[in-house]
């Protein structure tokens, strides 16, 4: 019984995890067309200007789900544990 609210609690962690990686993702998009709306048409002004965002947006999106899937693995290996 406790080994399933551990899976439950992971789950719920893994889905905060998502909703963290959608949300720097979504941030990201959002500059872009905002810069886009600023009036920066130029190539690279426009670059110049959005990959710090989009770097930092990416990092945080690829971390979160690399360590979602590590808590899957550990969530996995608890359920077949458990059977």
């Amino acid at each position: 019984m406790k080994k399933s609210k551990v899976v439950k609690v992971l789950l719920a962690v893994r889905a905060v995890l998502w909703f963290v990686a959608a949300a720097a993702t979504f941030y990201w998009i959002y500059w872009s067309f905002k810069l886009y709306a600023m009036g920066f048409y130029d190539v690279h002004e426009y670059s110049s200007r959005l990959r710090p965002i989009l770097w930092k947006g990416l990092l945080i999106a690829v971390v979160s789900i690399c360590i979602s899937m590590i808590l899957r693995h550990i969530s996995d290996k608890i359920k077949k544990k458990n059977s």
